[in-house]
């Protein structure tokens, strides 16, 4: 079952949630095509504003994104977010790093659905590029959603959602800097976090959570390697 709002509920509305609210939409590969769709036929002409003003056949805006994602909640928006940086697209990472940060802090204060700043809804990224990586991606996440399946829903449900934001919080905070392949563990961690959320899947969420600290792990290494080599530098200019 997905983590999705049904049709007429708002994700961008503070209204109370009810029982089995974000479990009626469709699945990981519709959600995909629907998004591809929408976006190629803004490319050919079709569609021409979105909530964040004129739509660009040549840019995609963040408001676009969440205008073709529609009442869909939390974890369309962070798969649709985090894979341009598991099969990157140079320099995106901070463009869609920010708003997964946002997009956490409102998942762990037990937001009902997904909002962004005008500002923010008015980023744009190269349609092609950007389209294309999800192009890329949708195969993959054919083959994921077979594996996909509701199992361990205290991992996936409402409680455990509070904590999930902050580990996005987390991991989008470190994709965004601008550290060399340093954004695609954290993304690929929150790609399978926003999986196990849409289909109630705490295994994948599970892995998720394994796979954030990882990449926490990846980077700090990483981090440390770069600083004593600057120190070692610095030593041997010094004396």
């Amino acid at each position: 079952m997905s983590k999705d709002r049904p049709p007429g509920s708002s994700p961008r509305s503070n209204d109370a949630r009810h029982p089995g609210a974000d479990r009626a939409c469709a699945r990981v590969s519709d959600l995909l095509d629907d998004f591809l769709a929408r976006g190629d036929e803004v490319a050919s002409g079709g569609a021409s504003h979105s909530s964040s003003g004129a739509v660009s056949p040549d840019r995609i805006s963040l408001g676009e994104v969440m205008d073709a994602l529609g009442d869909r909640a939390f974890g369309a928006l962070l798969l649709i977010l985090s894979i341009p940086n598991v099969l990157p697209v140079p320099g995106l990472s901070t463009a869609t790093g920010v708003p997964m940060i946002l997009i956490g802090a409102q998942m762990a204060v037990g937001r009902h659905g997904p909002w962004l700043p005008r500002r923010m809804l008015a980023v744009t990224f190269d349609r092609k590029a950007f389209l294309g990586v999800i192009r890329r991606a949708k195969p993959w996440a054919d083959r994921l959603e077979r594996r996909l399946r509701a199992r361990l829903p205290a991992l996936a449900g409402p409680t455990a959602e509070r904590f999930l934001g902050l580990a996005v919080m987390v991991l989008a905070g470190i994709l965004s800097l601008p550290i060399v392949f340093g954004n695609q563990p954290p993304a690929l961690a929150i790609a399978l976090i926003a999986l196990g959320l849409m289909e109630s899947d705490g295994a994948f969420v599970s892995a998720g959570l394994v796979a954030g600290l990882l990449s926490i792990a990846i980077i700090v290494a990483v981090l440390l390697g770069l600083g004593q080599a600057a120190v070692a530098v610095a030593q041997q200019l010094i004396g």
